[in-house]
């Protein structure tokens, strides 16, 4: 695995921590530096109460986040990742993320979908959302019921686009020595239509994905690769692949495609199977 710098953030909830340990158990196998970050934000609106908190509490607050903080990176060098430091800043969460992943030289950002709030799906405005969507680099969004376990069965949904391409290298680096990737190709029409396929058109559409699936499938000649090919939305045919194949624990996506859209958009592909994919999904980004 070639992940040498990982950002974990945490806000000491539930789905945050399972986020920390899977994020310590690709550090300790990657002897990856492990940074925990906690972002302390109390918003305006509080301090303009009636009766707003006085200076001592805000103090306790830093101090309980701090010791939190330690806590957890004990956890981790624990657990195997001995290369961890923790890192407390102060402002809006994701914002504070995402600065720190753009002035460092992470090469992947281990997050959980949902935090304090228990919602059971990412929201639009979201810390997870608003990370997947700024950050520079790879992220992994991880579920509260992820498994911590290697990765034996990844999908990667593809386009065959240069991020996509990228996001195949990806799974390969993820998956487990006895795991098996899929390698998915969905045909989007390009207008709506109701009608059937020509049998011809389909016949060499099929071809030409075919080829290129088989094309893709050999970069990774140390795994064991399927493929699949479907017509519909892509979206919305990754979903469904994930929900009638329980042994898919990992999605590998691009974050944008041939469109060349260079950050992920409300409606993209990758935002929608992140929110709702019941596994974690990686959106895999180069850094420039």
């Amino acid at each position: 695995m070639t992940f040498t710098k990982i950002l974990c953030p945490t806000d000491f909830s539930e789905g945050s921590q399972q986020a920390v340990r899977v994020a310590t158990r690709l550090a300790s196998e990657a002897s990856a530096d492990l940074v925990i970050v906690h972002a302390w934000f109390i918003p305006p609106l509080a301090f303009s109460m009636d009766a707003p908190f006085p200076p001592y509490v805000v103090q306790d607050m830093v101090d309980d986040a701090q010791r939190n903080l330690d806590a957890a990176v004990r956890d981790a060098i624990a657990a195997g990742a001995k290369n961890t430091t923790g890192q407390l800043v102060s402002g809006v969460p994701w914002s504070q993320v995402v600065e720190i992943l753009e002035k460092q030289a992470f090469d992947l950002c281990v997050i959980g979908t949902h935090g304090r709030t228990g919602l059971s799906r990412i929201l639009v405005g979201s810390v997870a959302e608003m990370v997947i969507r700024h950050s520079p680099c790879s992220v992994l969004a991880v579920r509260p019921d992820s498994k911590v376990a290697a990765f034996k069965n990844v999908l990667v949904p593809t386009d065959f686009s240069e991020t996509a391409t990228y996001a195949l290298d990806l799974a390969g680096q993820m998956v487990d020595a006895d795991g098996t990737i899929t390698l998915l190709h969905v045909l989007e029409l390009p207008v709506a239509f109701s009608g059937e396929v020509a049998p011809d058109f389909a016949r060499d559409l099929d071809k030409k994905s075919a080829a290129a699936l088989d094309a893709s499938a050999a970069r990774l000649k140390n795994a064991r690769v399927t493929t699949r090919s479907r017509i519909g939305y892509p979206g919305a045919q990754t979903l469904s692949t994930i929900e009638h194949d329980p042994n898919i624990d990992l999605v590998v996506m691009g974050s944008h495609g041939r469109t060349g859209i260079k950050r992920v958009i409300m409606g993209s592909v990758a935002e929608k199977v992140v929110r709702h994919a019941r596994c974690p999904v990686l959106v895999a980004r180069k850094r420039a």
